[in-house]
């Protein structure tokens, strides 16, 4: 099913609704991997003892980059799912005014076709019956 049809079957409002849905959907998911991720405490565990192992500090350091890099990432695509479900929401907003401005359209046209195919039909009908008179005033 295309969205034009998913538009159609359930409405622009229908429609709209499902979306916020969705993003609502989406927003919980990324709530509750930060809640996940900031309540829980790593635990601690000795790192392994080799010549080359780094010292204590940086390894805190890296830790809390990363995790402010998560929480940067997250915030980012947060804004970006806003974004998108805005630009859904403003394009399916212009397709139904279109739809709607070429539905009057095709209205008007088919009106005008219908008069022209009656003054047409008319005109025939005129004829026909001059030419039947014709044929039998002979």
């Amino acid at each position: 099913m295309t969205i034009t049809e998913m538009i159609r079957s359930i409405g622009e409002k229908g429609f709209l609704l499902l979306i916020a849905l969705c993003l609502v959907g989406v927003f919980s998911s990324v709530s509750f991997a930060e809640e996940a991720t900031t309540n829980k405490p790593a635990p601690e565990t000795q790192a392994a003892e080799t010549p080359h192992s780094a010292p204590p500090g940086k390894i805190e350091r890296a830790g809390e980059a990363a995790g402010k890099g998560i929480e940067r990432g997250a915030k980012a695509t947060e804004r970006g799912v806003k974004r998108a479900g805005e630009a859904t929401g403003k394009g399916i907003e212009r397709a139904g005014e279109a739809t709607k401005k070429g539905v009057k359209r095709a209205g008007e046209e088919t009106g005008k076709g219908i008069k022209k195919a009656g003054e047409a039909t008319g005109r025939g009908i005129k004829k026909a019956g001059e030419a039947i008179e014709k044929t039998f005033s002979d």
